[in-house]
């Protein structure tokens, strides 16, 4: 009968329901008529035979907690795999539920380790018990790897049942002790299965997800549905308070949820928390165990379980009714912690993905700090980006952050972002209290109630209906440089795990904040140094219109042009570009204008003026500091111009007699590359409506796409413009290089126009 019940195609158990139960039952029947030793032997074989295994052994826990060995199917078993088997069966009983391990050379157990090195590959133990009592366990073994399945499952703990009732009758030590009869053990068994089934539906739901609210929430309603129970509760430790707390209700008053929570030995959650002992409670005002705040009378019969993980008690499953004719039993409670068991690896699973995903995004917020303060040197942007990226990460609805003066170490408003109300100094007024005090302790301050701080409260706060707050002191190398303070409209907690955020995300922007107002200051020098750079207007000369156009793609660059008046009759012409760009370039761009200044008051030629300007940089400047430079001397009377060139783009010349345009090439590379260089030379013609055009590379740089606007593009707009005056044709060139990259011009622009009247 029982080899009929296997399945032929090798899968585990029968479909047919009622046929494992016959089968069952006969084995209940064999049972009941044979002495003790024989029914071990005969449920090993059944369980050998229904689940295809090797090998069964049958272990029976005594008085003085030993187990001993009642019964193998097994072509042969040794020593060392009977010890080790031993040792498993007293880890399921331990944890009084199944142990499986579908692979044994994937495990660090040391006893499945010696199993495997007898042939084993897989094992499945179930304990035997009778009500809260446990008589033994089965342990059965597989030659294949293999997965067992939840139907396994079902069909062990039945076998066990039948055999838990052989143990029984061996502790007993009588063979006609009262036992229960062929068709109780039919309703035992079906109820089992019933159970178990019910077991797995919830196994399955709660692993559907790693959501932690939503397996709470699968749980809870598994099990009230499983024990047809009218209210319950899952109530967990918390990891930082270490206080129990409602995680997941059914049935219960809201005010009840929302207020509770409980020390560790307080009521009957908590002694059940600190004792890890199941209860079942009928009265619990009259019960010595139990120091209630509060009593609930209305409740007929409850039960309260632990949930167990490798850590300890993690939390409490609670069920109640109010039904007078449902009362929970040792039975009930069984199947309780059987659930329990499932919930806990549940939770625990969930808890481990949900920080695991909090760290995830806590570090792609950081990231997201990072990068959104390093795409831009502003002070005032990085400040927004820091009060938007604060609050995403945090989870607040209002950020303002303060600047501390490093001087007088006052705070300053620096921005503010969230709020609703909007009038000069809402953001101020709201925070500053906040922020003065971490100012002042030096430390992250959290407020969890706003509205209860005599000094944070608010009409602000009151009208934003903002309850919680915290300011974060904001350092760069040991020093507060500014103070966030963020504010929520919902409830906010500060477990340790996200205190360690803030403190990497202070830091952070505490750095970005430094140096952002490095910058500012230091754009502020060179924006000062620059400003005097360029002439604001050019010289009058009789006999000479001179245009110029300065457009910088950055807060200071590296371009420049000069005007040196030598005497009523002679005007020196510098346009000059310095390499790199921020406050040292400024300071190279100054040192190049009032060298070349000096030296051309000095020397008539322009060739010496460069030669002995490159040979001060060479010496004054780092090897990586270079200057293109274009000086040229106009001599009206002579109506002629002399240039020389130090690598920079060669000017044009638009010769009114003739109608062309030319450039005016001389050799020189550029100035600071290395000292002792020679500069060429050359003297040309300069007469009436004669136009000169110097300019920096940024000209014919300019791009849009693939294509530059180039040397041609320069004489085309001379030659269209020549008869208009100097600073007209200056306009027109630049209005020319605006139009062709569409406004978006990628370098610096200087641009020199000296016409001849």
């Amino acid at each position: 009968m029982l080899k009929g019940v296997a399945r032929a195609d090798g899968s585990d158990f029968p479909e047919d329901r009622y046929t494992a139960i016959v089968a069952l039952s006969h084995l209940s029947e064999r049972l009941a008529s044979v002495e003790s030793k024989k029914a071990f032997v005969i449920a090993a074989e059944t369980a050998a035979t229904l689940l295809r295994m090797s090998s069964v052994l049958i272990f029976t826990k005594e008085t003085d907690g030993r187990l001993e060995l009642q019964a193998v199917y097994a072509d042969s078993a040794s020593e060392e795999l009977v010890s080790a088997s031993g040792k498993i069966a007293q880890e399921a009983l331990s944890v009084s539920s199944p142990l499986l391990i579908p692979n044994t050379a994937a495990t660090s157990s040391t006893a499945a380790k010696i199993i495997q090195r007898n042939g084993v590959a897989s094992l499945i133990c179930v304990p035997m018990r009778i009500g809260g009592t446990a008589l033994g366990a089965i342990v059965c073994l597989s030659e294949q790897v293999r997965s067992f399945s939840p139907r396994d499952i079902e069909l062990l703990h039945v076998i066990a049942s039948h055999a838990a009732i052989a143990a029984m009758r061996t502790r007993a030590g009588t063979e006609r002790q009262t036992l229960p009869s062929s068709d109780d053990l039919l309703a035992l068994a079906d109820r089992k299965i019933r159970e178990l089934s019910l077991l797995n539906q919830i196994s399955e739901a709660m692993n559907s997800t790693l959501e932690l609210d939503a397996v709470l929430d699968i749980a809870l309603e598994e099990c009230l549905a499983a024990i047809d129970a009218d209210a319950g509760s899952l109530m967990l430790i918390n990891e930082d308070t270490g206080k129990l707390e409602i995680a997941a209700s059914r049935g219960l008053p809201e005010e009840l949820v929302e207020s509770t929570s409980q020390e560790i030995g307080q009521s009957i959650a908590g002694w059940v928390a600190e004792h890890g002992e199941s209860v079942l409670v009928t009265d619990a005002r009259n019960d010595d165990r139990f120091e209630m705040p509060f009593y609930r009378d209305a409740i007929t019969s409850s039960a309260s379980v632990p949930l167990k993980s490798r850590n300890g008690c993690i939390g409490v499953l609670n069920v109640n009714t109010t039904r007078p004719d449902r009362i929970f039993d040792e039975r009930d409670l069984q199947f309780l912690q059987t659930i329990a068991n499932q919930m806990a690896a549940a939770i625990q699973n969930a808890r481990l993905y949900t920080r695991v995903r909090r760290r995830t995004q806590q570090l792609d917020g950081l990231l997201r700090v990072s990068r959104s303060v390093t795409s831009t040197l502003s002070l005032e942007d990085r400040l927004k980006l820091l009060s938007e990226e604060m609050c995403k990460l945090l989870e607040f609805d209002v950020c303002v952050i303060f600047l501390v003066d490093e001087i007088t170490g006052r705070l300053r408003h620096g921005v503010g972002r969230g709020l609703r109300t909007r009038y000069r100094f809402t953001y101020y007024n709201l925070a500053n209290p906040l922020a003065q005090k971490v100012l002042k302790t030096r430390r992250t301050v959290y407020l969890k109630d706003i509205n209860s701080s005599p000094t944070a409260a608010s009409d602000v706060s009151k009208s934003e209906r903002l309850t919680c707050a915290l300011g974060l002191p904001l350092r760069s190398n040991g020093r507060i440089v500014a103070v966030a303070t963020l504010f929520a409209r919902a409830p906010q907690e500060l477990p340790p795990s996200r205190r360690a955020a803030l403190k990497m995300l202070a830091d952070l922007a505490g750095v970005a904040i430094h140096n952002a107002l490095a910058y500012q200051n230091k754009y502020r020098v060179a924006s000062l140094v620059q400003s005097r750079l360029v002439p604001a207007d050019a010289p009058t000369v009789d006999g000479l219109e001179i245009g110029h156009k300065f457009f910088s793609v950055r807060e200071v660059g590296g371009d420049y042009y000069d005007f040196i008046v030598l005497n009523d009759r002679q005007i020196g012409i510098v346009v000059a570009d310095v390499s790199g760009s921020d406050v040292e370039a400024a300071e190279h761009t100054a040192m190049s204008r009032h060298v070349i200044r000096a030296y051309a008051r000095e020397f008539p030629r322009p060739a010496d003026v460069l030669y002995k300007t490159n040979n001060v940089i060479c010496e004054l400047t780092s090897a990586e500091t270079f200057v293109s430079a274009f000086y040229c001397v106009i001599d009206l009377g002579r109506e002629c111009f002399t240039h020389a060139n130090a690598g920079c783009e060669p000017p044009l010349l638009y010769c009114a007699a003739h109608g062309n345009v030319r450039d005016l090439h001389t050799s020189g590379v550029l100035l600071g590359v290395a000292a002792g260089m020679q500069y060429a030379e050359q003297e040309v013609s300069f007469r009436s409506k004669d136009v000169l055009v110097a300019f920096t590379d940024g000209v014919t740089e300019a791009s849009c796409g693939n294509s530059r606007f180039g040397t041609d593009a320069v004489k085309r707009v001379l030659s269209a413009n020549a008869h208009l005056g100097a600073q007209a044709i200056a306009d027109k060139l630049f209005d020319a290089i605006m139009e062709f990259t569409n406004g978006k011009v990628s370098d610096d622009v200087a641009v020199v126009v000296a016409k001849r009247v």
